[in-house]
């Protein structure tokens, strides 16, 4: 066998086992974070939309901010949604990597090794 095959298929097999590992870590974090109850899984600041300045009070500098109570509730429920969403295409994309990962590290190293 030539170094250039030997070579090739080291190289994906190594490349191939480190997306397996790189899918599984994933996966075992998202695990643990439901598993922990981690509340907050991208917390991002809230935006400040239909808020309205409130005039600085007497002998102070900084202004208040009022926001719509209604409003607040509603891009909370959006953002946790949306947290849902993310966990679940975060899922996925870790399942794809070791599903493809795996059997092409193991048809790479199965050559690699009957070849050496």
């Amino acid at each position: 066998m030539t170094w250039i095959k030997k070579a090739y298929l080291y190289v994906v097999s190594l490349v191939s086992l480190i997306i397996i590992m790189i899918g599984a870590i994933t996966l075992l974090n998202m695990g643990l974070k439901i598993m922990l109850n981690a509340d907050e899984y991208y917390p991002y600041p809230m935006m400040a939309v239909n808020c309205q300045t409130v005039p600085a009070e007497r002998g102070t500098d900084v202004k208040a901010t009022e926001c719509d109570p209604a409003y607040q509730a509603k891009q909370q429920e959006y953002e946790k949604k949306n947290q849902q969403q993310q966990r679940k295409r975060d899922i996925a994309q870790s399942l794809a990597m070791i599903i493809v990962g795996a059997p092409v590290f193991y048809y790479h190293w199965k050559l690699a090794r009957k070849e050496a």
